[in-house]
């Protein structure tokens, strides 16, 4: 691992269920953690309709140490880099096999 390959700053946000009082549910968001990573952009353009206009979805590949403390899901989890939410497309994938590093593709989410 080369020293200082994590240099971009990431933050991972869960969503929960909560009681509103009211006898109904909403929806709130919490910060569980930030953490390190070294950041690959890719910007892949696909063709969206069947009229042929194409569709750029903006996703990153993010690499960062092992963490025992957090799991993550796709289900009620998101990123945020400079300012932007990220959704998680893939499962973490562990680097090398060696328990100390792994990798998630993250979309960036259209709606915010």
């Amino acid at each position: 691992m080369r020293a200082r390959k994590y240099h971009k700053k990431i933050e991972v946000w869960q969503t929960a269920p909560t009681s509103d009082g009211y006898g109904g549910n909403g929806v709130t968001t919490s910060l569980l953690t930030t953490s390190w990573c070294n950041l690959i952009t890719e910007n892949k353009s696909k063709i969206g309709n069947d009229e042929g206009e194409s569709t750029t979805y903006e996703t990153i590949i993010i690499q960062l140490r092992k963490r025992n403390d957090v799991t993550y899901t796709s289900d009620n989890q998101f990123f945020k880099y400079r300012g932007f939410i990220y959704r998680i497309k893939s499962n973490p994938v562990n680097v090398g096999f060696d328990d100390r590093e792994i990798q998630i593709t993250l979309e960036r989410d259209s709606n915010a």
